[in-house]
This record gives C-alpha cells, sequence and structure tokens, in this order.
C-alpha cells in the first residue's frame, strides 16, 4: 500500500479520475488542488472566481480530459490537460449533485428543489428534467451521473426513485424504486450496468435502459452509507467507497463481497474516521481511495476465482 497527502486538515470533496492518475481536493473556498499521482506538489490550482463560498462537489470526465467545481451556487468547468478555465456558471437554484460528460462537452446539475438540468457547454443547449418533481415530495436530488457521450443521464432523488433518461428530449427509459432516500447512482463505462444505493446501505445493480435488478450486494453489515463507486463491468467488478474508512471490492453478476481495507486517518483529527470520497481501478492489480482525511491510498487487489455460476 502507498499513501500520499493531499490536506493537512478536513476535506470537504474529493474526485479521482477513471484509472486514478488526477485527484481533485477541495478544502473550503478555492482554490482545489489537481494532483496527479506520484507528484509531491499539485499540479495545479483552480481558483472559484470570487467566490468565498466553500467547494463541495467535484466532477471529473469519463475521459480525464476535463474537471468541474462546484460551490451550492457556482460551477467552473476545467481542462486537465492544461489546466485552464473553460467556463463559469451562476446557478439559479442550491446545488446538489454533480456530472461532466466527455471532454467537458455537456453538465448534468441536481438541484435542491428536485430539478435536474442538463446543459450543452458547446451549443449552449439546456434542458431541464422534471420526473423527479412530478413524483411527489422529497424529490430533493441525491445523486447524478452521465453517460461519456452526454446522451444519458441518471438522477436519484430523496423519496427512493432513480430515474434513467435521455438528454436529448427527457424521455424516461427506465425506472427503479428503493425503500429508503438514494444516496448515490453511478453508470458503468458501457452504458449496460447502472449501481444505486440507499441511505441504509443497501446496494443494487440494474440492467441498462430498462431497469431490471441484475444484483444485490450481499453487504455483511448495517449501518454504512455508499459515498463512491466504480464499475468494470469487463472484469466483472465493482469497488465502493463508504462511510467508517471502508474501501470494498465487490463481483458484479452476483454481488459477493470480494475484500475490504480500511483507508488512513488524520492523526489530529477527532472524531477518528474518514469517508471515501472516491474510488478507481488503477489495474487488475491494484486500487485507489481519496478520503476525507486527505489522503490518496493505493492497494493491492488479493487475486482470486470468481464464480460465475
Amino acid at each position: 500500500m502507498s499513501q500520499s497527502r493531499y490536506a493537512k486538515g478536513t476535506v470537504l470533496a474529493a474526485q479521482t479520475s477513471a484509472d486514478g492518475r488526477f485527484t481533485l481536493v477541495a478544502s473550503g473556498p478555492s482554490p482545489v488542488q489537481v494532483w496527479q499521482r506520484g507528484q509531491e506538489q499539485p499540479l495545479y490550482r483552480w481558483y472559484q472566481g470570487e467566490s468565498t463560498d466553500d467547494i463541495l462537489l467535484l466532477a471529473i470526465s469519463p475521459d480525464s480530459h476535463s474537471a468541474a467545481t462546484a460551490s451550492l451556487d457556482t460551477v467552473a468547468v476545467w481542462s486537465l490537460q492544461n489546466g485552464r478555465n473553460l467556463g463559469f456558471y451562476q446557478l439559479n437554484h442550491s446545488l446538489r449533485a454533480l456530472a461532466l460528460a466527455n471532454d467537458g462537452r455537456s453538465l448534468l446539475l441536481g438541484y435542491h428543489n428536485g430539478e435536474v438540468e442538463y446543459v450543452d457547454l458547446q451549443s449552449g443547449r439546456r434542458l431541464v428534467f422534471m420526473g423527479h418533481r412530478l413524483e411527489g415530495e422529497n424529490s430533493r436530488i441525491n445523486s447524478v451521473d452521465l453517460s461519456a457521450n452526454g446522451r444519458y443521464a441518471i438522477s436519484a432523488s430523496q423519496n427512493g426513485r432513480v430515474m434513467l433518461w435521455q438528454t436529448d428530449d427527457a424521455a424516461i427509459l427506465g425506472r427503479w424504486q428503493h425503500e429508503n432516500s438514494v444516496s448515490l447512482v453511478r453508470l458503468d463505462g458501457e452504458g449496460r450496468l447502472a449501481f444505486s444505493a440507499d441511505a441504509q446501505g443497501q446496494g443494487e445493480l440494474h440492467r441498462l435502459p430498462s431497469g431490471e435488478l441484475y444484483s444485490r450486494l450481499q453487504v455483511p453489515y448495517r449501518g454504512q452509507t455508499f459515498i463512491s463507486a466504480r464499475l468494470d463491468s469487463a472484469s466483472n467488478r465493482l469497488l465502493t467507497g463508504s462511510t467508517a474508512r471502508r474501501l470494498e471490492l465487490w463481483q458484479l453478476d452476483d454481488g459477493q463481497h470480494l475484500q475490504q481495507w480500511e483507508v488512513g486517518l488524520h492523526t489530529k483529527l477527532r472524531p477518528a474516521s474518514a469517508m471515501v470520497y472516491d474510488v478507481a481501478f488503477i489495474d487488475q492489480q491494484h486500487v485507489y481511495s481519496v478520503s476525507s482525511a486527505g489522503l490518496g491510498e493505493t492497494w493491492d487487489i488479493v487475486q482470486r476465482e470468481q464464480n460465475h455460476e
């Protein structure tokens, strides 16, 4: 296991690229620090205009070319290739969730009022998805994700509803319901599966676009909340990060629990725990995590034969 310290205090938000090469770290107001794995100093420092508000949400495009940083009412888009700012946007509603398509071509914004907004950053076209608001009360958006090409969006709300929809016309392609509030939704890179998890630690995989249940995680305990996830359909595996320092590896097709790690702690902060803000597969033998303790950590996978019954 190798470890890098990206911050000395508590981290409010952190995000890593799909391969763990880039890591964004926000510890309050600007700047957001951008780290490249293996380097001892930040690659970039990004300032969110003149805003003094905390940066609370971060996103990296699936191709690792672009990133977005957001406060409750501002969003900025950046190039990870040269560090330049690609746009700054003032929002009219309180932001809850954020996702970015390849090359920063489009942005998905989930709001406290239950609306989800798709923005084509090249043409300026905007589409507001009202599907969750039409479902009734507790429609606050908790999590969103966007396909690499920007054509498909997935969104989840406080009332446990998950919806997959098209960004060209807001047509709903699939939907499913959790018993509790949904804390996280993620798409796989091929657009074949989606992961969703609720506030009570129940995690599910669903086929796309139908929304048909594929598998449920065989969670060995209760009381955790999934905060981050990365799907690797080609290798039949899922990596998740949770509260209480948990980094876990699962088998996609049957939800089997394969391996678990405990991420590191900040030695001076109390209570002595950490949230795993984001996760990545580096290769077949290694995974990566970044946590609220300000640590980026690389872990070894114990190789075992997977079951395919």
